[in-house]
């Protein structure tokens, strides 16, 4: 059982280090929310405001996107660039995207110090409140979660609460085979046993359906997006200055209209770009409004990328980007 406040206990003594040190500009980290008990991002700058970073199963983002802004922040005209690395607390799938980042270049390796912590999981939020829905209002920003196992266990001024894990947890969690940060200069936390199993059962269904069944399904799903471009703003691989889709010179790609057409369009491109690439950190599908399944269409191609090209994304910072090499060996035309 995961002792989150041991674990909490290690992030805030290592960032303090490296402040009082002077080893990093500032840490990004979690911190409870005042009227939540939701996790949100921190920034620290000084060596006692460190004890206000926390962990647990409610530190829901990736908060590898701030390390591409970091990076791509220009000093003032005459200012000397400060070239510190960034201390950030990571789980391991934002460590899967940290190795994404520095294989494409984005996010030099000198430029970060990586806090990796454990996780056997993440709660949703929405899960959450549909378990709290009898713990009075006033109640449940104060809320304490306790690692039981097979349970999750829910403390308040009240009666304990003791939820199954698997109706809380979010729904890259419940796939999720890595458990341990892949990448890292402290590790927090014991190693976690990696799990042999199906990591691609949840989108069985959508591989069962003929052509014609599928384009009828991402039909409805998609016909709900209200383009709101959460999902791509969330994403720390959607990192171009200027998005295609927000240009309208020399070629305007989509227009701004919310329709089924431009829904499809934003949404295969989008797709097409993370082929390969896709870390499943589940970012996009939790800040949704709509409740779009947008993992689930990653994913297929995520599957498709690691069994015709042997792509596995965020494991080996050495490993060639998809559509950056070519082997005689790739399949060819015709593949199904």
């Amino acid at each position: 059982m995961t002792d989150y406040k041991a674990l909490e206990k290690q992030i805030q003594d290592q960032a303090r280090q490296w402040l009082e040190s002077g080893e990093v500009k500032y840490v990004i980290g979690f911190e409870k929310g005042d009227n939540s008990p939701v996790c949100r991002p921190v920034f620290i700058y000084k060596p006692e405001d460190a004890g206000k970073l926390a962990w647990g199963p409610l530190c829901n983002n990736n908060l590898t996107k701030y390390l591409v802004e970091e990076v791509q922040i220009k000093p003032k005209k005459g200012e000397e660039p400060d070239l510190r690395p960034v201390g950030i607390v990571v789980k391991p799938c934002d460590s899967k995207t940290i190795v994404e980042l520095m294989k494409e270049n984005i996010v030099p390796r000198e430029r970060v110090k990586i806090i990796g912590v454990i996780s056997e999981g993440t709660i949703n939020p929405k899960a959450l409140d549909k378990a709290l829905k009898d713990v009075p209002l006033d109640k449940i920003a104060g809320i304490q979660i306790l690692d039981g196992g097979d349970n999750f266990t829910i403390k308040y001024d009240g009666e304990p609460l003791s939820v199954p894990k698997d109706e809380l947890l979010n729904g890259k969690c419940k796939v999720c085979v890595v458990h341990n940060p892949v990448v890292y200069d402290i590790f927090v936390g014991d190693k976690v046993t990696q799990i042999d199993k199906d990591e691609f059962e949840d989108i069985a269904d959508l591989e069962a359906m003929s052509d014609e069944e599928r384009y009828e399904y991402w039909k409805e799903q998609l016909s709900k997006c209200i383009r709101c471009y959460a999902c791509r703003d969330t994403c720390p691989l959607c990192y171009c200055e200027e998005c295609v889709f927000d240009r309208t010179k020399p070629y305007n790609w989509n227009e701004k209209t919310v329709d089924l057409p431009e829904n499809f369009f934003y949404h295969m491109v989008r797709a097409m770009h993370l082929a390969g690439r896709c870390v499943d950190c589940g970012g996009c599908e939790r800040v949704c409004p709509m409740d779009i399944p947008i993992r689930k269409l990653n994913r297929f191609l995520l599957k498709r990328a690691k069994e015709r090209f042997k792509v596995v994304p965020g494991i080996n910072v050495e490993d060639k980007a998809m559509f950056g090499d070519y082997d005689i060996d790739d399949p060819g035309e015709g593949i199904k």
